[in-house]
């Protein structure tokens, strides 16, 4: 009687097959990158314009329960309204200072000590505000790439922005033309993920800051 023979059965993947999955795995890895990283990058873009609009938001708050907008150290000069910058740098005043009025920490400007924004610690310098060695008092705000916010107030109340005398001068309007904001008390934003404001005119940078408008 002839003895019957089993196939061999092939277990497992030969070391050529899993060269190939593993090259398979890579390119597809590669294709995605650029998708996964832009949607990242989209999604900080989205929360930084969050955090100008409610910064923004903080100081319409101010005006309508004072009715006069909120200032940091130097009052505004009533004789010569104007639209004043408030950065971490020297272009401005102090943004700390205007952070303590937004969260009630000066009663001579906020009498009531009302907090008109709440912001998360930022995490690893970045995404929220850093505070001083107490803990408490606000000495700087960050966007989600560890940019630091520049702010203006319109004190003249023509409630109106030219952005062509702002860091925002390379956002135009659909002519080329200075694109102006009206109808807004204050403007806010940052650089974005490229640390520097858009300039189309010099830079070859797309056109991502973090803006509140």
């Amino acid at each position: 009687m002839k003895k019957l023979t089993h196939p061999k059965i092939h277990k497992g993947f030969s070391l050529v097959e899993l060269l190939v999955v593993i090259a398979i795995i890579a390119v597809l890895a590669a294709l995605s990158y650029p998708a996964i990283t832009g949607a990242i990058k989209s999604a900080k873009i989205t929360e930084g314009n969050k955090m100008a609009q409610d910064l923004v938001f903080a100081i319409e708050g101010f005006e309508q329960k004072y009715d006069y907008l909120p200032y940091g150290d130097t009052p505004p000069d009533p004789n010569e309204p104007s639209v004043v910058e408030y950065s971490a740098g020297p272009g401005g005043e102090n943004i700390a200072d205007l952070l303590k009025v937004l969260m009630g920490q000066d009663e001579d400007i906020n009498p009531n000590n009302v907090r008109f924004f709440e912001f998360q610690a930022a995490s690893n310098g970045i995404n929220g505000l850093i505070y001083e060695a107490d803990g408490t008092t606000p000495s700087e705000l960050k966007d989600p790439f560890g940019n630091d916010f520049t702010l203006y107030i319109d004190y003249s109340g023509d409630r109106t922005f030219d952005l062509q005398d702002t860091v925002f001068s390379g956002q135009k309007e659909k002519n080329g033309q200075p694109k102006t904001i009206r109808s807004t008390s204050a403007i806010a934003g940052s650089p974005g993920p490229d640390k520097e404001f858009y300039d189309p005119a010099t830079e070859d940078l797309d056109a991502d800051d973090v803006m509140s408008f």
